[in-house]
């Protein structure tokens, strides 16, 4: 099954495939930031950046704009399945002023067999990417994106939206212009 840029939004969730998804991060990046908020945010990046790339998710799954970010519709669901088939179990960790949420592999294992080799490589570069940031900064991240920042509270985000994911804060030349020892020297000449 696949969701392209046609069918996306009418095309139903692919439940082992999300299900994977989890146990990948799980597998790969099961850190002390990786709690239930930023597993969402995880969600989202491998559907989104996946759906940019090659006009596809790779769950399938509808998100929809939260307080905390987007976050797939059924997640919630399918985790609590998983947890009730002893796939993972689910603990509460103190993290400070609160208890973090978090997902443990306790049966289960990743499938990769179940995965093109794109949707792989998609899995990768997330994990990669995210690895070290904490919750509130991979859902800061998602704040500054189109999709989030367009999309209505509650309503579904459109997969369309993923060609706009350029930071509202910030072009690609922002970045160049920063990097930029002329012009820094250029800005603090006309201070």
């Amino acid at each position: 099954m696949h969701c392209n840029r046609v069918h996306t939004q009418e095309t139903s969730l692919n439940r082992q495939k999300l299900e994977q998804v989890v146990l990948f991060f799980l597998e790969k990046i099961n850190n002390v930031h990786l709690g239930r908020t930023k597993l969402m945010k995880l969600l989202y990046y491998v559907d989104f950046d996946h759906y940019e790339r090659h006009g596809r998710s790779i769950t399938c799954a509808k998100y929809r704009k939260l307080p905390h970010g987007p976050v797939p519709e059924k997640a919630d669901a399918v985790i609590k399945e998983m947890v009730s088939s002893g796939i993972v179990k689910s603990v509460n960790v103190p993290r400070g002023d609160f208890k973090q949420n978090r997902l443990i592999t306790s049966s289960g294992e990743f499938d990769a067999s179940l995965f093109s080799g794109d949707e792989l490589q998609t899995l990768e570069a997330v994990a990669n990417k995210w690895e070290h940031f904490t919750a509130k900064q991979i859902e800061d991240a998602s704040h500054k994106e189109a999709p989030w920042a367009s999309t209505d509270d509650g309503k579904a985000i459109d997969y369309e939206l993923a060609e706009y994911r350029t930071s509202l804060e910030a072009e690609p030349i922002d970045d160049w212009l920063r990097k930029s020892a002329h012009f820094s020297k250029l800005v603090e000449s006309l201070v």
